[in-house]
């Protein structure tokens, strides 16, 4: 299996990641995950100039441009570390590893909450009992995709992946010891208490919660990728900071990816502010393209090519300045993000033993809970080349 972090400095600051390997990695497969061909060029561009460029930027709080001028130095700074080390390495160049191509998004529709029923929210909490799948039989089955829906699922084994066979779509992998509810927040609630209570009689808490909400986007509302905030009658992160509030252990670390929006970050920290919860690490993601180049102008008015995770931990007084650490990796799939549990892992931001949840999950990680209406969106087995065909596919030189 490839391996996920390409370089990483002595003090963990400055990463180079490949995106399907680290997803690869978090659900300990030996499958490969298909993806789109690695972007070799920058996006064309789009940016204003002269004038209406001044305009834009005039209209930007004065802080705000700070923090991303600041921000962009930062990003600048380790690319070129990235490429120092690179260069290094016998003129090594190419900055992901080789993709598994003819990713499809035609079954990906199907799975959508919306697909089989109604999203209104339920009044009925009546406790609905997990469904634990078996680690005996080669694959387990159900009748319907409408089956999975509002209920908890969980892979009892640690030691392998699981398939379950959906009779209407095909099959889906089921990453060791991952448990799933393919569901929204309100709808999925009674399913995830009552899972909670008959696997973990202790009702123990998460040590991280990671959060990606469908932040209003105009890039997502014109492709329909995925229902943004705007489409949902309530707002889907204010129902997970209640299940933080709920469901986070004591010292227990809160990863929200934002968009590049002051609004938006200034939203979150005060948010997480009356739960005790303080930004600590300050995670950007930089969008490069195969050879190192940022994907878009690091310093667009209309587009940026960095993302952000910002992650709290309990120390509401803390005035220190957030610990910063650039990410870069080629982009892959629209929404697909590098999985982060390994990098969490390696930067021991975590205890050794914790338990994880993640909200609005759009694929599972091995060992993690994981909540979301898409939540198998990238698990059926039209997204993956499985070991078999890889061997097939390297006998017949493809």
């Amino acid at each position: 299996m490839p391996q996920p972090v390409f370089r990483c400095n002595q003090a963990q600051t400055t990463l180079l990641v490949d995106i399907p390997a680290s997803i690869e990695q978090g659900q300990q497969t030996s499958h490969r995950i298909k993806s789109t061909s690695a972007i070799k060029n920058p996006y064309p561009s789009t940016e204003p100039k002269g004038p209406k460029r001044d305009v834009l930027l005039a209209a930007i709080a004065p802080e705000e441009r700070i923090y991303h001028e600041t921000l962009q130095r930062e990003i600048s700074t380790a690319l070129a570390e990235i490429k120092d080390c690179l260069t290094g390495d016998a003129g090594l160049s190419y900055w992901c590893h080789g993709r598994q191509g003819n990713f499809s998004e035609e079954v990906l529709p199907t799975l959508s909450l919306a697909a089989g029923r109604s999203v209104q929210a339920s009044t009925d909490r009546t406790p609905i009992a997990p469904v634990i799948l078996s680690s005996t039989e080669s694959r387990n089955r159900v009748s319907s995709i409408d089956c999975l829906r509002d209920v908890a699922i969980c892979n009892p084994t640690r030691r392998r992946m699981v398939v379950l066979e959906a009779g209407d779509v095909g099959e889906f992998f089921i990453p060791a010891g991952a448990s799933f509810i393919m569901s929204t927040l309100e709808r999925g609630l009674p399913a995830f208490e009552s899972a909670r209570h008959a696997l973990f009689p202790d009702a123990r808490p998460f040590n991280l919660m990671l959060l990606d909400p469908p932040w209003s986007n105009r890039s997502a509302r014109r492709s329909g990728v995925y229902r943004t905030s705007d489409e949902q009658a309530q707002d889907p992160f204010t129902q997970a900071v209640r299940v933080v509030r709920d469901y986070l252990a004591p010292q227990g670390l809160v990863a929200v990816w934002i968009t590049n929006k002051a609004s938006v970050r200034k939203d979150v920290i005060e948010a997480l502010r009356p739960l005790n919860l303080g930004l600590r690490e300050e995670w950007v993601w930089i969008k490069t393209t195969a050879h190192g180049e940022p994907v878009s102008a690091l310093n667009g008015v209309w587009r940026r090519p960095y993302e952000i995770l910002l992650l709290f931990r309990e120390d509401q007084h803390s005035q220190q300045r957030p610990h910063r650490r650039v990410i870069a990796a080629v982009p892959d799939v629209h929404s697909r993000k590098p999985c982060l549990k390994g990098l969490l892992e390696d930067c021991q931001v975590l205890p050794p033993q914790y338990n994880a949840l993640e909200l609005f999950a759009r694929s599972l990680t091995a060992g993690w809970w994981s909540w979301g209406d898409e939540v198998l969106k990238f698990q059926h087995e039209s997204q993956w080349v499985r070991q078999a065909e890889q061997a097939s596919m390297a006998a017949d030189g493809r």
